[in-house]
């Protein structure tokens, strides 16, 4: 009898764990990562060009709105203007998957360098919804 408890116990952990309500959404295909990443970027960069802060950390983690990130922000948004310009057209190169991360690569061309420039976009799964945890350009 205790060993059918425990059986029954373990049968009902398992089709609990398999049931899609609580499995969290994941993105497959490349198609779907590009589609939720382009406009994430798009509003970071539409942030830089016009010093728009809001914009700018729209889908950011909470934790990378920390104390000072507005002050840095402009900061480096001053830097990224004299140094690469504005911003003129990407190109997405792909994207590698780790854990519950994806990181998203374009190709990015500014007005004042002839240097192709990396984006790299960091993007984490929280509650059903992609955030930036991360985000470079190179």
């Amino acid at each position: 009898m205790r060993y059918c408890k425990i059986a029954l116990v373990v049968i009902l952990l398992c089709s609990l764990m398999n049931m899609p309500a609580f499995a969290a959404p994941k993105v497959k295909t490349t198609k779907e990562i590009k589609s939720i990443s382009e406009p994430i970027l798009d509003n970071i960069l539409e942030g830089f060009k016009f010093d728009d802060y809001q914009k700018y950390s729209r889908d950011f983690d909470p934790s990378l709105k920390l104390t000072g990130a507005r002050t840095k922000f402009f900061k480096v948004s001053r830097y990224l203007q004299t140094t690469l310009g504005s911003y003129l057209s990407r190109e997405y190169m792909g994207s590698l998957r780790k854990g519950n991360m994806i990181i998203v690569l374009w190709k990015g061309t500014f007005d004042k360098t002839k240097n192709d420039v990396l984006i790299k976009l960091v993007l984490s799964e929280k509650n059903n919804h992609y955030l930036v945890t991360g985000l470079w350009l190179q």
